[in-house]
């Protein structure tokens, strides 16, 4: 008799957590996703051309400028010891942080 009336509790208390964990992770999912600070943009300027490399990255610094994003980082590329031209990083906030009610 015992072990059917503990055999009931301990189902009983089993089914209640799992429940529990099953209404947890629902919630979780039915959560918003947080918004990550900064969105970034990469591009590649090449060196080739007419044009200078200081004049393809100033027009490059004011194009980004222009669309609300800031400078951030630039890399060279280098390919046998030759420029070929410059990974530059933009970064601006990301969207979802200019939300009205907030």
């Amino acid at each position: 008799m015992y072990k059917l009336a503990f055999s009931v509790v301990l189902f009983a208390l089993v089914s209640n957590i799992a429940f529990a964990k099953s209404k947890d992770s629902d919630e979780e999912k039915s959560a918003p996703e947080k918004c990550s600070q900064l969105q970034a943009s990469t591009l590649f300027v090449s060196d080739k051309g007419q044009k200078g490399s200081a004049v393809k990255l100033t027009d490059s610094h004011k194009n980004a400028e222009s669309q609300g994003w800031n400078f951030d980082e630039m890399s060279l590329y280098t390919e046998n010891g030759d420029l070929k031209g410059f990974y530059v990083t933009y970064t601006r906030p990301h969207p979802c942080n200019n939300k009205v009610g907030d």
